[in-house]
């Protein structure tokens, strides 16, 4: 039986997408930034959903509490949007939470 070739590696990747990250990031202050904004979008939208989950609420349900639309706390939850300011307080009161904002230093 003949031997398969072996997969070509790519050079630029030492096998870990997050090493890749970190290349891009320490090489580009822009990709960096842009980096972090997302990352930071996607942490709220996944702590949102857990903190609903974990009370057993729908999207629907949440979002009556809060005042709003299911599909805002989808679009929230999804990582596409950026909430404004006042709907994450209400959601915070609709989870019985309280909202903390604040600012840390950049890294």
């Amino acid at each position: 039986m003949p031997e398969m070739p072996s997969k070509k590696r790519n050079q630029h990747v030492d096998g870990s997408l997050q090493a890749l990250i970190e290349r891009r990031k320490a090489d580009s202050p822009t990709f960096a930034t842009l980096y972090n904004e997302e990352f930071n979008k996607l942490a709220l939208a996944r702590q949102v959903r857990e903190l609903r989950e974990k009370q057993g609420l729908s999207q629907t349900e949440l979002a009556e509490r809060a005042g709003t639309k299911q599909p805002a706390i989808a679009r929230l939850e999804s990582g596409r949007v950026v909430p404004r300011l006042d709907l994450l307080q209400k959601i915070a009161h609709a989870l019985g939470m309280q909202l903390e904002l604040r600012f840390v230093k950049s890294s």
